[in-house]
């Protein structure tokens, strides 16, 4: 295998994919319904930033991008890792690649929303110092009754 690449030149057809890869993933790993795949293409219609897309071996690994919020905040979306590619350093890859991008950008604050059941995505946030600062009571979403979180990280 080769190194990773990434690119944030993103296409219509990356758009897609990035919404059908979060659809069946979420589907089959944590059981959500199809109305996260809906989510999910809503949230890529309003205040995209950038893409980033991890590649190896010209395959798609992962991606990880930035929701403009405020003029000193940044909201992380669309994080997700291809299971065949876990483990090797992508997450990590993204999310350094976002964090540096917000520090240029002089963004003060990045926050994300997750769910408590997304196990190693929370162990990511943590490595990287996110915290977790909200959680918001237990509620039917997706077809599953979970627990929102809001976890935050500042850059000052």
């Amino acid at each position: 295998m080769s190194g990773i690449t990434l690119r944030n030149t993103i296409s219509s057809a990356d758009i897609e994919f990035i919404i059908l890869r979060h659809q069946v993933l979420y589907e089959k790993e944590f059981g959500f319904n199809s109305d996260f795949g809906d989510y999910v293409e809503e949230s890529l219609k309003k205040n995209v930033e950038r893409i980033w897309i991890a590649e190896v071996d010209r395959e798609f690994a992962g991606c990880i991008g930035i929701a403009h919020n405020e003029d000193s905040v940044s909201q992380l979306r669309w994080f997700l890792v291809e299971p065949s590619m876990r483990g090797k350093n992508i997450g990590r890859t993204l999310m350094q690649t976002l964090i540096d991008y917000c520090i240029e950008k002089r963004y003060k604050e990045i926050f994300l929303w997750t769910v408590d059941e997304l196990l190693a995505a929370r162990k990511i946030y943590e490595k990287f110092g996110f915290t977790l600062t909200e959680s918001k009571p237990k509620r039917l979403l997706w077809g599953k009754s979970i627990t929102e979180q809001r976890w935050d990280l500042s850059l000052k």
